[in-house]
């Protein structure tokens, strides 16, 4: 039996540690080489793609069609439309905003059989005209896949899809590779956390949807009644700033850690105590998934995608959006009380080894794509 030839259209492949970009890498490498042909192609190259393209475990290749302004990306465009033509792939699945518009057409206009976009969050960027195109995009897609019941939920509503197409798969995870993590007491020194006291740590990029300045708000209420509690912020983003001028006018500058993106988050979580995520708009949360498999119990914002994680009191607790003050007391509690930490702990990470596991997402997706080329054969 013939492989089944997959394409991956993504707008940019500009690193391999942010939520989307790492899941797609994840397939790409984790389907089953005997039945499926991948290949990945971006709709904007990067110097980090340039560099690291050789190693992501298929062909891939980058377009140049991102200002369509200029008409070289027009010019791109009928390239590749004549690349997947070569190609002739049996399913086209996209990946983020222009993707899920531009690949969606590209793949009708070359003839692809089957053809699939994905929405992975609350669409904080969908502007009037993208959401236009994106519904023209969806009349060509045979399924739309959504990370979490709450992202399917939002994109039934926006775009008013009530035909069937959307499909949830939840994110995968590589559950063995979270299991028996211990402290590394040279890190915390180099890190400069106190030895005594607990940490609460927060895994997630500075931008405006992540809402780190909640976090930020908590820990001084946290500070005015123990001192011996300190924060470990990992990640990066043009918001870093603000927060640590937040922080210094709070007094607390002393009682976070900012230590940037890691590449290898496992020996960072292994230090943390409780695990925090303050999101807006996220469709479902890799970093609270790793807190989850990590056995780090996790107190998240009870919005978006994080609904399908934590369910409060059982793996873990949830706080209303923005409200600094539960998220205080939430986090006292948890600090105070080493059984209920275990408890959701040992919840969370049941929940992520029954629901979440990388296979479990794997086999879905081969499911979907065997299911989706059966159809075309059969229509044929």
């Amino acid at each position: 039996m013939n492989r089944i030839r997959v394409v991956y259209i993504i707008d940019i492949f500009d690193t391999d540690l942010a939520g989307t970009e790492n899941q797609l890498l994840k397939m790409i490498r984790g389907l089953d080489a005997t039945r499926f042909d991948v290949q990945l192609i971006c709709l904007t190259s990067h110097p980090w793609f340039e560099q690291h393209g050789a190693t992501l475990g298929c062909p891939a290749v980058a377009f140049q069609i991102r200002d369509f302004k200029k008409p070289r990306t027009y010019w791109h465009l009928v390239k590749l439309i004549g690349h997947l033509r070569r190609l002739k792939p049996d399913v086209v699945q996209t990946f983020f905003p222009i993707s899920n518009i531009v690949g969606v057409l590209a793949a009708t206009l070359a003839g692809v059989p089957s053809i699939l976009s994905s929405r992975r969050d609350y669409g904080e960027w969908m502007t009037a005209r993208y959401l236009a195109a994106t519904k023209l995009a969806n009349r060509f897609a045979d399924k739309i896949v959504a990370n979490s019941a709450a992202v399917r939920a939002l994109t039934e509503q926006k775009e008013h899809l009530r035909n069937g197409k959307l499909q949830v798969i939840y994110n995968g995870m590589e559950v063995e590779h979270f299991a028996g993590l211990t402290p590394d007491p040279t890190l915390r020194r180099r890190l400069a956390i106190p030895e005594g006291d607990k940490v609460i740590g927060l895994v997630a990029n500075f931008r405006p949807m992540k809402r780190h300045d909640t976090c930020v708000r908590a820990l001084a209420e946290i500070a005015r009644r123990r001192r011996d509690v300190t924060a470990l912020f990992l990640g990066y983003g043009p918001m870093r700033p603000a927060l640590e001028q937040l922080a210094r006018d709070l007094g607390i500058a002393d009682k976070i850690c900012f230590a940037g993106s890691q590449p290898d988050i496992r020996s960072y979580l292994a230090l943390m105590d409780v695990g925090v995520n303050c999101s807006e708009m996220e469709g479902l949360s890799n970093a609270v998934m790793e807190y989850m498999a990590a056995g780090v119990p996790c107190v998240v914002s009870d919005s978006g995608g994080n609904r399908d994680l934590i369910t409060h009191n059982v793996h873990g607790l949830t706080f209303p959006l923005g409200d600094h003050q539960t998220l205080a007391e939430h986090l006292l509690s948890l600090l105070g009380d080493a059984v209920l930490r275990r408890r959701l702990a040992d919840g969370a990470r049941k929940k992520i080894l029954t629901e979440m596991t990388l296979p479990a997402m794997l086999a879905q997706y081969e499911t979907l794509y065997a299911d989706l080329v059966d159809r075309t054969i059969r229509a044929s």
